[in-house]
């Protein structure tokens, strides 16, 4: 006797999933509540920010290794290198490294904004910020990065990683389709 299969979907006449429950997705509720998905990658976002400031702190406390670096890279190239030319490197490197951090620390908050409102652009925003993220960790940070400064790069990562995929779970579509187009059930 031939196995019988039995779809169950949109178009079954006897309704979806008539034999097994459909899975819980996010439904509008009175007040509006955003799920659990959104509220976790805004929480990650804003722990994003936190990180970025704390890559300020970071870069000011290992100021003498970084320009112990400075000298120790001048000198393996051979180059001359007045103690005037090593302060102005290790200037240019921490006012690099505090704009960066900050700049990145109010896209992480402008970006948990935009996604506590459900914004469908933002999700692809954050997804494409990711990515940047991604690659200049590996094309930037790892050849050139101590280990403190990898490991900073390598939690915010991990960090943007996370709010990236609680931002493209079910429940968060559902709640982002919701916000760009609500109906009344």
């Amino acid at each position: 006797m031939a196995r019988q299969i039995s779809w169950r979907g949109v178009l079954s006449p006897d309704g979806p999933g008539a034999s097994h429950p459909e899975p819980a997705v996010w439904r509008p509720g009175t007040p509006l509540v955003p799920p659990r998905s959104i509220v976790d990658a805004v929480r990650l976002m804003q722990f994003g920010a936190v990180l970025e400031v704390a890559e300020i702190v970071r870069g000011f406390a290992t100021r003498d290794q970084l320009r112990a670096a400075i000298v120790h890279d001048a000198a393996a190239g051979r180059l001359v290198a007045t103690d005037a030319d090593v302060d102005r490197v290790l200037q240019i490197t921490l006012t690099v490294t505090t704009v960066t951090a900050a700049v990145a620390c109010v896209i992480w908050l402008v970006m948990s904004r935009i996604t506590a409102r459900g914004s469908r652009s933002g999700r692809i925003v954050a997804s494409g910020l990711f990515a940047l993220d991604v690659g200049s960790f590996v094309g930037a940070l790892l050849p050139t990065a101590g280990t403190f400064g990898q490991t900073f790069a390598l939690a915010i990562l991990v960090i943007g990683a996370w709010a990236v995929v609680r931002l493209w779970h079910r429940d968060s579509s559902a709640y982002i389709r919701y916000q760009t187009r609500p109906q009344d059930d």
